[in-house]
């Protein structure tokens, strides 16, 4: 393998590690459905018993990474621009969120600002695959349909697209993956 394909391989597996999508989506799906006093869901203990999870299997799926494909850290300019798009989304996410809770619109604006940070997210990080445009497509459509009542409703609903979303992005991340490095176990550990 060339330098530069080596390099841009390694770049892009910190972004790959598409399993760590998952919990994060749970939570998102929890958040939603908590607040929406869904079943069960409702009571004050679940979303904190659903964090406790969701980090007990976010450590698990980065062992499993580790195990698996090794690690290898961003460079820090990654970094920097990771954490400034970090911000970015938060200033955006909770403009949108407020936005949402105070005009009536018959429109998600939490869905469509997620679709879009998705979708910048997936640009500034790893470049944007077939599966990401699909996926913020579908978020972004799905939150400017006219059909999404109160502001209570507006927000978490989409919330809980915004973490199915992600956890969809995230299998399919995790197969690009495993076509770019093979599948898990598969290295020489010579």
């Amino acid at each position: 393998m060339e330098r530069r394909n080596l390099e841009s391989a390694a770049a892009n597996y910190s972004y790959l590690r598409g399993l760590h999508s998952i919990p994060v989506g749970v939570l998102f799906v929890l958040s939603a459905l908590g607040n929406l006093e869904w079943g069960p869901l409702g009571r004050v203990w679940v979303f904190p018993a659903g964090v406790a999870l969701a980090a007990t299997a976010y450590l698990g799926i980065s062992r499993f990474y580790r195990q698996n494909y090794g690690r290898v850290s961003p460079s820090a300019r990654a970094q920097v621009r990771a954490g400034v798009a970090g911000a970015a989304v938060g200033v955006i996410v909770v403009g949108a969120v407020l936005l949402d809770w105070n005009l009536d619109l018959p429109v998600s604006l939490t869905a469509i600002a997620f679709a879009l940070v998705l979708l910048a997210h997936y640009a500034v990080g790893m470049g944007l695959r077939p599966h990401h445009k699909v996926v913020c497509a579908a978020l972004g459509v799905a939150g400017a349909l006219p059909f999404w009542g109160d502001a209570d409703h507006r927000i978490n609903l989409g919330l809980l697209l915004a973490g199915v979303a992600i956890a969809v992005s995230g299998i399919f991340d995790h197969a690009a993956l495993r076509r770019e490095f093979g599948p898990a176990g598969g290295l020489d550990r010579g």
